[in-house]
């Protein structure tokens, strides 16, 4: 007997196969972060101070670089887009390497930090523009096969169907995705724990990892895996914009109050050593995916691969 969709296993043939992880490239966590652009203008304003005081690690975009020039995608005649370029550091370590890199990002701040950035690495073949990717319309904007590489990492703009669509519409040769696989935090972890008596949360965090590969490999494409381990600390002094990135992290976002922002401070002053210093240390595993849009294996006959699975 047949069972009803509700009922079956994800695992019943390829168009049952594909919308289930579609769903959950789509789907979002109950209490949703704000994507606003005043989010990320806010978030830009806190990365710019850490970079002044050099806070911000340059690993990620270091292990990049080097994983995408191994596999030849920063070659001296290439286009690249970075999607969700946030202030450019992805964007203008490929400029360094590549013909042209176009950047887009929600957030006025994060473009103009971007743009900043370019202009002290000494790069004048990068264009940073301020686009909300979600309503962006590849086909009017011109940018239909218009790079060899489209790049994102750690970016919401691209989950679900539509945005890996505009991804690959706007790719001629390859498209790249880096998202997080796992990621711990010590201070992170103390708050929600001592301060706010939650349960720990485990750092994993693969989902989108897995459900992107696994709706590429069902469309047919073949996606390359690799794994990017980093781990740091950091000794800083807390401070308000710390307190906040904390806040946003920890609590759904009714509870982002002013006053927990202020418990949260308060709790980091306390626990702060005799230098007035918090010591952070993170461990984290991105995954990376990568494909080439021109290989493509021919589409399975799915109405009889459902008639199988039935």
């Amino acid at each position: 007997m047949t069972q009803s969709n509700t009922q079956k296993s994800p695992l019943w043939g390829l168009t049952g196969d594909l919308d289930y992880f579609l769903a959950m490239q789509e789907s979002q966590p109950r209490d949703k972060p704000d994507h606003s652009p005043q989010k990320w203008d806010r978030r830009a304003e806190s990365w710019e101070r850490e970079r002044v005081h050099g806070q911000k690690g340059e690993e990620r975009v270091r292990s990049t670089v080097a994983y995408l020039e191994s596999r030849e995608l920063l070659r001296p005649e290439y286009q690249v887009a970075d999607i969700g370029c946030g202030p450019g550091r992805f964007a203008v370590a490929f400029a360094h390497k590549v013909h042209w890199v176009t950047g887009f990002d929600l957030s006025p701040k994060m473009i103009q930090y971007g743009i900043e950035h370019a202009r002290r690495e000494g790069v004048d073949n990068v264009t940073l523009r301020t686009c909300d990717f979600q309503a962006l319309n590849v086909r009017e904007a011109g940018l239909e096969g218009a790079f060899d590489l489209v790049f994102s990492s750690l970016t919401p703009a691209i989950h679900g169907a539509a945005g890996l669509q505009k991804v690959m519409d706007m790719s001629r040769a390859y498209c790249c995705n880096i998202t997080h696989i796992y990621h711990h935090n010590s201070v992170r972890q103390q708050l929600q724990t001592e301060l706010f008596g939650l349960a720990p949360v485990s750092p994993w965090g693969g989902r989108w990892f897995y459900s992107l590969f696994s709706v590429l490999l069902l469309m047919g494409y073949l996606p390359e895996t690799s794994y990017d381990h980093q781990s740091r600390e950091r000794r800083f002094a807390p401070g308000a914009d710390y307190a906040s990135m904390m806040m946003e992290h920890i609590l759904p976002l009714d509870e982002c109050t002013p006053e927990n922002e202020a418990r949260i401070l308060k709790w980091l002053q306390a626990h702060a050593d005799q230098d007035g210093m918090i010591t952070e240390t993170s461990r984290a595993c991105y995954g990376r995916i990568l494909w080439d849009i021109r290989v493509r294996s021919e589409p399975a006959d799915l109405q009889e691969t459902n008639r199988r699975n039935d």
